[in-house]
């Protein structure tokens, strides 16, 4: 980072230049304020009193947690960049913490894969390369695809009420919203159809594939007529979903999924400076 909480790393992290050339179809990624992993995937109010009295009681649990959003929010938002390496000292300053509560929020970020440690170098953001990229769609489409089959043959229709009345609402105030929270809308919206099949595993899993594809969604966000025409087929997903034909449940969400990837095909080769990439 520029402010000098990270420093310049070796441009060591290798990548798939001819992989790009192998690429099929690869696509996007999504959104802020994605709840924390072991959070359920619609946490009730009484569960977030519950988890909020929970953390009263151990101060150096809440300074992690204050810790982890913090830095999770730089990650996301490129305010760590790639290749940057965490400077610990001026982080545990800036955030007002100790080096353990730091250290524990570090480490819960490299599980993650958002960032990476070697002792050599200490915490640091890698590079995004193609292949990663279209791995992580792939696993994508299989997450969504299952949560899609179990949502027909589990969501209420009152649970599919209540993910398309989020869905209008947000389209209704789309002239109003930041790029930041539409793409937030859009990850809640995969994340909600995804929990209608009851399996939270699916539904962290998700949580953790849209962090670290987050900024390649952002920078395909898109505007004016496609916008509307992408908000008409995902109600068309929850229109099929509402009447149980799971095989075309799952043709429409391919069919949303699949041409993301399309577009950040596009954008990985046109704007491989942009997105800070390795390997196009």
């Amino acid at each position: 980072m520029s402010n000098g909480l990270t420093e310049g790393v070796p441009r060591a992290i290798t990548g798939a230049n001819k992989d790009a050339k192998r690429m099929t179809a690869a696509k996007r990624p999504a959104a802020t304020g994605i709840p924390p992993e072991n959070a359920p995937a619609f946490p009730t109010g009484a569960a977030r009193r519950g988890r909020a009295a929970a953390g009263a009681d151990k101060p150096e649990g809440t300074a992690v947690t204050r810790t982890y959003d913090a830095l999770r929010g730089l990650i996301l938002n490129y305010e760590i960049k790639p290749n940057e390496r965490l400077n610990e000292v001026e982080l545990a300053a800036r955030f007002n913490v100790s080096r353990t509560p730091l250290r524990e929020a570090l480490n819960r970020l490299v599980v993650e894969r958002l960032l990476r440690f070697e002792p050599s170098i200490g915490f640091y953001r890698a590079k995004i390369d193609v292949q990663e990229i279209v791995n992580l769609y792939e696993f994508r489409v299989m997450l969504e695809t299952e949560g899609v089959k179990l949502a027909v043959e589990r969501a209420t229709d009152d649970e599919i009420a209540e993910v398309t009345a989020f869905w209008k609402n947000a389209f209704a105030r789309r002239a109003t919203v930041t790029t930041a929270e539409r793409i937030a809308n859009d990850e809640q919206f995969h994340e909600r159809v995804t929990a209608l099949g009851h399996n939270d595993e699916l539904v962290h899993a998700l949580r953790g594939v849209n962090a670290r594809i987050h900024f390649i969604r952002w920078a395909d966000t898109q505007g004016g007529d496609e916008h509307e025409a992408s908000y008409h087929r995902h109600l068309e997903l929850l229109t099929v979903l509402r009447e149980r034909d799971q095989a075309r449940a799952i043709a429409v969400l391919r069919n949303i999924i699949v041409m993301r990837q399309e577009e950040i095909v596009a954008i990985l080769k046109e704007g491989a400076a942009r997105l800070y990439l390795a390997n196009v």
